[in-house]
C-alpha cells in the first residue's frame, strides 16, 4: 500500500492551526483540488465529511472519519466508503515554541480503479503527493488570511 507524507511549518499557535484544521467546512475553500466537501456528522471527537476531489480530469470521492485528539493536538482519519480501496492516516500539530506549529499529515492509501492502470500507479502517488501538499498549503493559507 502507498504512502505519501508531507510536513509544513505554520506561523501561528497550535491550538490556532489544530482548531483550523478542525474546521472542516472552513477550510474547503483552501483547498484546490477539493470541488465538494460536506460534513455529514460533527461532535466534538468525531466527524464524518463527504469529499469530492478531481485527479487527472476524473472525480474522486469518499466519506471520511475523522477522530479529534484535542489533548495531543492530533487527528486520525480513515474512509470506510468511496473511490478509494484504502484511505486512512494522521495529522500531527507539534508546536515548534509558541507561535509556530509543524504540521505533518501521513496518508496510506490504495486506489484501483479501472481508469488508473497499473503502469498509471507512479503517477498516482505523485498526485497523492500533491495533494496532501495542497492540504497543508491550504490549512497555512487559511491560518494566515485570518491573521
Amino acid at each position: 500500500m502507498p504512502t505519501v507524507e508531507a510536513e509544513i511549518v505554520i506561523p501561528r499557535p497550535a491550538a490556532e492551526v489544530y482548531a483550523a484544521a478542525k474546521d472542516l467546512e472552513g477550510l474547503a475553500p483552501y483547498l484546490k483540488d477539493v470541488k465538494e466537501l460536506k460534513v455529514l456528522e460533527q461532535t466534538p471527537e468525531r466527524s464524518v465529511t463527504h469529499y469530492l476531489a478531481v485527479a487527472m480530469g476524473k472525480k474522486v470521492q469518499w466519506t471520511e472519519v475523522e477522530e479529534w485528539d484535542d489533548a495531543n493536538l492530533r487527528n486520525r482519519f480513515y474512509s470506510e466508503e468511496g473511490d478509494f480501496d484504502k484511505y486512512e492516516g494522521t495529522w500531527v500539530f507539534t508546536p515548534e515554541g509558541e507561535e509556530h506549529t509543524r504540521v505533518k499529515l501521513t496518508l496510506d492509501y490504495e486506489l484501483n480503479l479501472p481508469m488508473f492502470g497499473a503502469l498509471l500507479q507512479k503517477l498516482v502517488k505523485k498526485l497523492m503527493q500533491e495533494n496532501i501538499e495542497g492540504f497543508l498549503q491550504g490549512l497555512k493559507d487559511r491560518c494566515l488570511a485570518g491573521k
